[in-house]
């Protein structure tokens, strides 16, 4: 077994390259950032997608012009976390094992970071984590992922934490203030890059989609984005959301809710109780590809989600986000006034929902750069780099000594 850290990690670096793991759509949008600043810093990196989400994670790749130099291929129909964990263990190990990477990179909260992290761990080669320090204080919720990010934080070596409030997070655990680094979040890196890229028209957006925005915005109408899908509100959680953003809609035929819809049965289900499809002013579609969310975000004027990054993203752009959850590791927006945790209630959705509404139409809101400034990635890359020198520095110093 190798030990982490130290020499190790300069004896490597020129020669290995450094694993990024990135097995979701969330982790492909927030760890490609942060593998062009590597590669922008001449640091040797290659990206191991597990595909624990396959076709989701492909469009995100092909947004990126990325092609990934593993692929694993974990997914399989109805897989669950046993399945995730245990493939990607052993299938990331198979990589590690090969590549000999001087660090491991892991993004957030899933279950293929924490599997690639505990493979790494085993195999004695230090870990990043990027997103590091994010909490909510209660191991159930969200589930897994609160556990997840607790494990990887037992792990890792080097912090990458996206806010002061993570970092504080992270230091009251325990962990060695010398590791943490306060960087900022990937995904607004990622969110102003793809902003750009549809302002230069360098990427196509849903025709269907341009049109429906473009003719809501010409008649005056307010757009409210809603995402909803998670876990742990599939027992009537959603159901209760959906009613409540129905009985808004109903109340004010001038807003046009856009809800772009997970095919989970729970979901569909709760869609079908709800009866929120037949309601005029409710445009719902398939699940957006992550061009078409910017899109929709960068129009809409209010924001219902439970979705994490969703929740950065929205308050990055300056729009008021309902966090449909009981709990959210993110309060940095509630703080700054541009979110508001809400829960699953119909009516404290509905009442949520008009007090915002309210407040769009009284005074417009600036974006905030509460979650970064779009710099992260090359912030890590820095960091990285450095550590590098210093590695390299010790392990010259070590082989001085044995001669």
């Amino acid at each position: 077994m190798r030990r982490a850290g130290g020499s190790y990690f300069g004896e490597l670096f020129m020669t290995s390259p450094i694993v990024l793991i990135i097995g979701t759509r969330p982790e492909g949008i927030k760890m490609l950032p942060v593998y062009f600043a590597l590669k922008k810093a001449h640091i040797p990196v290659v990206i191991c997608s597990t595909n624990q989400h396959s076709n989701l994670l492909d469009e995100v790749f092909d947004l990126f012009e990325v092609i990934p130099d593993f692929r694993l291929d974990i997914m399989k129909p109805a897989q669950d976390l046993f399945h995730i964990t245990y493939e990607g263990l052993y299938k990331t190990k198979a990589v590690f094992l090969k590549v000999n990477p001087p660090l491991v990179l892991v993004q957030g909260d899933t279950t293929s970071s924490m599997s690639a992290a505990l493979a790494a761990f085993y195999l004695g080669i230090p870990v990043g984590h990027v997103e590091a320090g994010l909490r909510t204080g209660d191991m159930h919720n969200p589930f897994p992922e609160e556990m997840n990010r607790h494990f990887i934080g037992m792990i890792a070596q080097y912090h990458f934490a996206p806010t002061p409030r993570a970092m504080a997070n992270l230091v009251a655990e325990g962990v060695a203030q010398d590791s943490i680094f306060c960087t900022g979040n990937t995904v607004v890196d990622a969110l102003y890059l793809i902003q750009r890229k549809i302002a230069m028209g360098a990427v196509s957006i849903d025709l269907e989609l341009k049109t429906k925005v473009e003719q809501t915005r010409k008649a005056g109408k307010r757009i409210v984005l809603l995402t909803t899908h998670r876990r742990e509100s599939f027992n009537g959680g959603i159901v209760s959301i959906l009613r409540g953003v129905r009985e808004f809609a109903l109340a004010h035929p001038e807003v046009v809710i856009f809800y772009p819809f997970h095919p989970n049965p729970n979901v569909l289900d709760a869609i079908e109780q709800s009866m929120i499809a037949k309601t005029a002013n409710v445009f719902m579609s398939n699940p957006l590809s992550y061009k078409e969310l910017i899109y929709l975000l960068s129009n809409a004027d209010l924001v219902a989600t439970d979705s994490g990054g969703i929740q950065e993203e929205g308050v990055s752009l300056g729009k008021f986000v309902l966090i449909l959850r009981e709990k959210t590791e993110r309060p940095e927006g509630i703080e700054e006034g541009l979110a508001a945790l809400v829960g699953t209630n119909q009516t404290v959705i509905v009442q949520q929902l008009e007090r915002f509404l309210a407040l769009i139409a009284a005074q417009s809101f600036s974006p905030s750069s509460v979650y970064g400034t779009g710099e992260a990635a090359k912030n890590i890359a820095a960091i990285i780099s450095q550590k590098r020198n210093n590695f390299s520095s010790v392990h010259k110093v070590e082989k001085e000594i044995q001669r």
